[in-house]
């Protein structure tokens, strides 16, 4: 039996609610926690610059990723 054109809104719907009422307060809550971007200021440091990674970027030589 096909679905109807009001069940298929319906789900739309549903998953519209969903996402603002449990993805979104938890993805804030998340954020509130922690910093992932680490954007808070430091007064005490010199510089906010980082070394890059030892080893340096990934280089490809003769077709292959080393």
């Amino acid at each position: 039996m096909p679905r109807s054109r009001w069940t298929e809104r319906l789900g739309q719907l549903g998953l519209v609610v969903l996402y603002f009422a449990a993805l979104t307060p938890v993805g804030w809550a998340a954020r509130a926690v922690r910093d992932p971007l680490h954007r808070a200021r430091d007064p005490d440091r010199a510089s906010y610059l980082e070394p890059p990674p030892r080893g340096g970027p990934a280089r490809r030589t003769a077709g292959r990723w080393r």
